[in-house]
């Protein structure tokens, strides 16, 4: 049904060796989307310890996987331009059955044909083009976002010696960079959503200039982004991390982050309605994306209305209003939210865009596949199953991408599962009874138990980035309390309207 599975990882870092490993030394793989959070955890065999002296520490790795499809590729030509990821392969006088793309644009030397390295990853430069060793011919890969070495471990385990990786993408690296210091949108100010992303990812805005800066794109944009100001109701702390305020301004939004292959972040607002999808998947259906097995969900939408409304200060009071209309009728929950809009038909929108993040994150369902290696987080996917005689759309906001070589006790796993929504930590205390209850087949069984505790994992790491975040503010205000000398602090009527920050100088 499809063509040879491939898969590489190239590790590399300024000044230091480029190394790159593919199914001959990888062992286990397993790269996890969201649209805020991306892990890579990988397996490699350390049989022969030719890595036991190698640090990886902070290398940036590379994760491409794809298939050998014995495309026709076409030979190198001299004083030629070339641009970043063409294929070429050596002339026939050189042939050595590998293929190299292009990393660095140009042209090709005038006269002189490069000497062609044979490690993968390794690089060349010819005339002013660089070419990189991408392997066989015919190996067509799609490369995930790139990530950076977290940890490396060496193990000795049953019999076998093992190097595991663990590996972050640029939004967990970005939740790394702490404020420090404070900034304040004050009421005269006129930057928009879009103008303070841009300068928090650019490293302009001064809490974070100490940082790498992180090109930004905007594919698509809705009515929102670039018009609203949310002036005093914007604010960074002291240890506020990078990539929650950036979240927290797309909140105000329709608009989603998306991490490609180019390293930049991606701004778009994703298609959620109509009849056009990014892909399908039906069961046993010749010609389409089949699928191993699905599960659907339905959830309460809670708030099911927004309501955005003036500060009750404001000179101009300004109102507006969403509801999801399903969940509302069933059993109205209700927020209300002050913001310094500029008009009913901004706070209108405001409101839309945050009972669309509601929806959007409210968990249907999921179902697994075999290895789409196009599938991106926010497409709008659909999927038929024509045994129950139902089909479901939605947008991927979870992505597991698995490969497991196989051994005396496993099969070769080469699998996607996508999830519709948010994984909820209902559903993965479920999930984890399910593989210890319902699977059968002890190999399977184990294999299910091992995936769902690393989901578990994941979500429990998002929850203690939070924490630590309540923490840091409990204890700012536990500070200053203690700095104010008094044994009797009395407020009769404290109103707060957006977000109190609180001294501890």
């Amino acid at each position: 049904m499809y063509a040879d599975p491939i898969w590489k990882l190239v590790l590399s870092r300024s000044g230091q060796t480029t190394r790159g490993y593919d199914r001959e030394r990888i062992r286990d793989v397993r790269e996890t989307e969201y649209d805020d959070s991306q892990i890579l955890e990988v397996i490699l065999d350390n049989s022969d310890q030719a890595l036991i002296a190698l640090n990886f520490e902070r290398f940036q790795g590379i994760f491409s996987t794809g298939y050998n499809t014995g495309v026709a590729r076409t030979a190198w030509v001299a004083n030629t331009a070339y641009s970043i990821d063409d294929i070429r392969v050596p002339t026939t006088a050189n042939a050595n059955g590998y293929q190299y793309r292009c990393t660095v644009g140009g042209t090709s030397h005038a006269t002189t044909e490069p000497t062609w390295g044979t490690a993968l990853g390794v690089t060349q430069t010819d005339g002013t083009v660089t070419w990189e060793l991408d392997g066989n011919v015919g190996d067509e890969y799609s490369i995930c976002a790139p990530f950076k070495v977290e940890s490396q471990e060496f193990l000795s385990v049953m019999g076998a010696l093992i190097c595991q990786l663990y590996l972050i993408g640029k939004p967990n690296q970005m939740a790394q960079d702490k404020a420090v210091s404070r900034y304040t949108q004050e009421s005269v100010d006129t930057n928009t959503v879009k103008t303070l992303i841009t300068a928090i990812a650019q490293k302009t805005l001064s809490p974070y200039t100490d940082y790498t800066a992180v090109t930004t794109t905007y594919d698509s944009e809705d009515s929102i982004i670039d018009t609203f100001k949310p002036k005093d109701f914007f604010s960074v702390g002291v240890n506020e991390n990078r990539f929650e305020k950036i979240k927290e301004l797309l909140a105000y939004t329709g608009c989603k982050t998306r991490f490609r292959a180019d390293g930049q972040m991606h701004i778009l607002d994703p298609v959620t309605t109509g009849t056009t999808y990014d892909y399908e998947y039906k069961f046993d259906v010749s010609g389409d994306h089949t699928f191993f097995s699905k599960g659907i969900r339905e959830r309460f939408i809670n708030p099911n209305k927004e309501i955005i409304a003036s500060h009750l200060t404001d000179s101009n009071q300004y109102s507006g209003s969403s509801t999801s209309a399903t969940s509302y009728a069933l059993d109205p929950k209700i927020r209300t939210t002050y913001r310094r809009v500029a008009s009913n038909a901004e706070a209108d929108a405001i409101a839309a865009a945050l009972i669309e993040q509601t929806e959007l994150a409210s968990e249907r369902g999921s179902i697994t596949v075999p290895m789409n290696v196009g599938q991106e987080v926010w497409d709008y996917v659909k999927v038929t199953d024509s045994r129950q005689n139902d089909t479901r759309t939605g947008n991927v906001q979870y992505i597991q991408r698995r490969i497991r070589i196989p051994t005396s006790r496993e099969p070769f796993t080469w699998e996607m599962e996508i999830r519709f929504g948010r994984v909820s930590e209902l559903s993965l205390l479920s999930q984890i009874a399910k593989g210890t209850s319902q699977t059968t087949d002890e190999t399977s069984r184990f294999a299910r138990l091992e995936a769902n505790i690393g989901e578990l994992a994941n979500y429990l790491l998002q929850l203690a980035q939070r924490y630590d975040e309540l923490r840091e503010a409990h204890n700012s205000l536990v500070a200053y309390v203690n700095s104010l000398q008094t044994d009797d602090l009395i407020l009769r009527r404290l109103w707060i309207w957006g977000q109190c920050r609180i001294p501890v100088e």
